[in-house]
């Protein structure tokens, strides 16, 4: 399975907005440089996330945006399968996919689905900070370069 880039960027757009404390807003124009990804697309997933209120947006001069959530209660199974809008593996109505009722191949790559959603599940966004891993501070010390390759 492959996320979409807009799953990657909310993703990482989360954890560079949990890294940020006190009550400073970020802005899109920040985020869109740390990351050198198109301003549309950052608009578009922070307009998103705050829709699901994982992130605080407000509007106008000076506005910008915060994690509207403790990081901890974000959960990272959650966001994935809010941000995707279409999670399937295998297309068995397709039309080059014959309809063999010995086929299951649907039923195994769901199996494989639901282990991967089981396992986001366990997980927060403070556990893609833990700082005994280290990411909050090589995030933090990269903050100026942060790519998506």
């Amino acid at each position: 399975m492959r996320l979409t880039k807009h799953t990657d960027f909310a993703l990482r757009i989360l954890v560079y907005s949990a890294m940020e404390t006190g009550e400073r807003l970020l802005s899109v124009q920040e985020v869109t440089d740390a990351f050198e990804v198109p301003r549309t697309h950052v608009m578009k997933i922070v307009q998103k996330l705050g829709q699901l209120g994982y992130l605080q947006t407000f509007r106008g001069k000076g506005g910008g945006f915060r994690l509207g959530m403790q990081p901890e209660d974000i959960n990272l199974g959650d966001v994935v399968k809010a941000m995707e809008s279409s999670i399937t593996l295998v297309e068995c109505e397709e039309i080059a996919c014959s309809d063999c009722s010995a086929c299951q191949l649907k039923d195994i790559m769901n199996q494989a689905m639901d282990a991967f959603f089981n396992v986001l599940a366990q997980y927060s966004l403070a556990d893609a900070l833990d700082k005994k891993n280290g990411l909050l501070i090589q995030l933090h010390a990269g903050r100026e370069n942060i790519s998506l390759s």
